[in-house]
């Protein structure tokens, strides 16, 4: 089972999977390039028409910004052809995972290859407008926030999901809440900007390779003392693509907060750990990444 990892302005490489797990996820524990300020991860299963037009604002926004930036677009398995659509778009890297892992697993996949000071990610789905991000780097820069995260809740923020969506928002949020007492409203959004150095603290202790990659994000940052999130608006339309949000993947993402909640409480995964200096010869893949293929094939 092989990873293809290539530009949209070059020829495809291809690796094995394993093997590019240690290669890459090292990449975090460098210093960032740089030429590179913010690299914005946008992972996507089967976006369909939607992924290009959303990479095409976020490109937009981004250069109106004067923002040095990299787009790292991560095909989690898609099987529609639509990593092709983003062929000719520059400061483009697109990954392709061969199988469908979840977006957790393609965030883990983005990361690994990103050179910014600043990491973001946003959904390819059409809902978020991808130029929130220009706006979430400035608060966070401004801020020297460990990071800044979209909030439905927040009270500027205006949403057209359905009524369906916003009550499993809104039961998902409060249970959350219950849970964790994180002090964070809405950990599910999927539009933020994160510090290089927080996400390179974090990644190591995170197993989520699905939607609960969020909510464990937050639950191992409280764990470790990292509590400068900032909350801000967001604006969220009608979905353009299909949502990969099913009633399967809501009861997972139920099951998968408590097994956070478990591993919280009953072990020592979310634990501080004293800072050491990692050579990425030395570096292990987070535990996931070293069967994730062989399960999902």
């Amino acid at each position: 089972m092989t990873d293809t990892l290539h530009s949209t302005t070059g020829p495809a490489t291809t690796f094995p999977a394993r093997q590019a797990q240690l290669v890459n996820v090292s990449r975090l524990w460098a210093a960032a390039d740089p030429t590179v300020e913010l690299t914005v991860v946008v992972p996507f299963y089967n976006p369909g028409a939607s992924l290009r037009p959303t990479v095409e604002k976020l490109i937009a926004s981004l250069t109106a910004e004067q923002v040095a930036f990299e787009v790292v677009a991560v095909s989690d398995g898609s099987t529609d052809g639509s990593a092709d659509t983003l062929n000719g778009l520059d400061r483009v890297r697109v990954i392709v995972s061969p199988v469908n892992q979840g977006k957790g697993a393609a965030l883990h996949l983005g990361f690994a290859a990103a050179r910014g000071a600043w990491i973001g990610f946003v959904d390819a789905d059409g809902d978020i407008d991808p130029r929130h991000l220009a706006t979430f780097l400035r608060q966070a820069r401004e801020g020297n926030h460990a990071g800044v995260y979209a909030d439905k809740r927040h009270a500027a923020s205006v949403s057209a999901s359905s009524a369906f969506r916003k009550l499993v928002s809104l039961f998902y949020s409060t249970l959350v809440s219950l849970l964790f007492v994180l002090g964070i409203r809405d950990t599910q959004t999927g539009c933020k900007v994160l510090r290089r150095d927080v996400l390179a603290d974090l990644l190591p202790r995170l197993r989520e390779r699905r939607f609960a990659f969020d909510l464990e994000f937050f639950v191992a940052a409280k764990a470790a003392g990292i509590r400068d999130f900032a909350a801000a608006p967001v604006q969220l339309e009608e979905r353009v693509a299909g949502s990969t949000v099913t009633s399967k993947a809501i009861l997972r993402t139920i099951r998968d907060t408590f097994v956070i909640f478990a591993r919280l409480h009953l072990g020592a995964q979310y634990s501080p750990v004293a800072p050491v200096a990692v050579r990425p010869a030395q570096f292990a893949a987070p535990a996931w990444t070293a069967t994730q293929v062989a399960e999902a094939a």
